[in-house]
């Protein structure tokens, strides 16, 4: 009965190791429907560049390291005077910004650092000859020697974008890098070309605008030359992406929160003596486990009965 019951006990100790553990895994790897998180496999998360690239999540402008790369997707929530310095800055010191924006809310962002792009929101793009999958789906052609002020469009020809919007350029300082084909019209009837593409000298740094907010997700970062711009913007590995400016975001989303409470807890038992205390907690924990061999009752039961007297052994004893 207690070989029993120890076993038992070693049974729900496994038990309850092995739950949390698939728990921790689970937290830590499961896949979400959060946009543009580099857990999310559908086709609005950035699972295909976070699994690249080194990709970095923040909430805070002023952070960003001024020899890194700052991206802003398709934020929903307008940029206050103190989150354009904090960018003006980042681009003064030779840091590069792109902005992948259709909704226009990025225009808030363009202007308080003095940008000469804007981003028509009113007006998105199709075009039925030149695209890559449906008019709704343009390809936009890289203007030859527009790389020259933004080498990032180095062997870049042409992007796959979705219902771009087109971009306005008020002053010369902006240069025009792709824009859709002649066979391309909006949504006000106007035909195109468009500009879909711009770029701007700010400082030691540069301002890449593109007109279409899912240029990095999943359903698009590798489909026509756009995973050689990725290539060319993200190499370095100081890529960071603005998540202040998302009404939801991989940061703040409920499997974000428990993951970090995870986080902490493991700091908390890494820091300090308690650590210690775990350390020896596993240890007995082990001594547990290892399963013990009881012998003695056994080796007596089978002695007794070969002592016992029966007809057999009467039986040999007379012969």
């Amino acid at each position: 009965m207690k070989v029993r019951n120890l076993n038992a006990a070693r049974g729900l100790v496994v038990a309850v190791l092995l739950a949390v553990l698939a728990f921790v895994l689970l937290v830590q790897y499961a896949p979400d429907s959060v946009a543009f998180s580099p857990n999310n496999y559908g086709w609005n998360g950035l699972q295909g560049v976070a699994s690249a690239y080194d990709v970095n999540f923040t909430m805070s402008l002023s952070s960003v390291p001024a020899n890194g790369v700052l991206a802003v997707l398709q934020p929903n929530v307008n940029y206050s005077a103190a989150d354009a310095d904090s960018v003006r800055n980042f681009l003064m010191a030779g840091g590069t910004v792109l902005v992948a924006d259709k909704s226009g809310y990025a225009n808030s962002l363009l202007q308080g650092i003095g940008s000469s792009i804007t981003i028509e929101k009113q007006f998105s793009i199709i075009d039925p000859v030149y695209d890559w999958k449906a008019a709704s789906l343009p390809t936009a052609l890289v203007i030859p020697g527009a790389d020259a002020p933004a080498p990032y469009f180095q062997n870049v020809s042409g992007l796959a974008l979705n219902q771009p919007s087109p971009l306005v350029l008020s002053s010369s300082e902006a240069v025009r890098v792709a824009a859709t084909s002649q066979f391309s019209e909006n949504q006000a009837g106007s035909k195109g070309p468009f500009t879909v593409v711009a770029s701007q000298k700010m400082g030691s740094g540069t301002l890449i605008v593109v007109g279409d907010s899912q240029f990095l997700l999943n359903s698009e970062w590798s489909i026509a030359d756009n995973k050689i711009l990725v290539g060319n913007l993200f190499a370095n590995g100081n890529v960071f992406v603005d998540a202040s400016h998302w009404a939801a975001n991989p940061l703040t989303s409920s499997t974000a929160q428990v993951k970090a409470g995870l986080r902490e807890t493991y700091d908390a038992i890494a820091a300090g003596p308690l650590r210690y205390a775990f350390a020896v907690g596993l240890v007995l924990l082990g001594f547990v486990l290892v399963p013990t061999r009881v012998h003695d009752k056994p080796e007596r039961r089978f002695e007794k009965s070969r002592s016992s007297t029966t007809p057999f052994n009467d039986r040999r004893e007379g012969t």
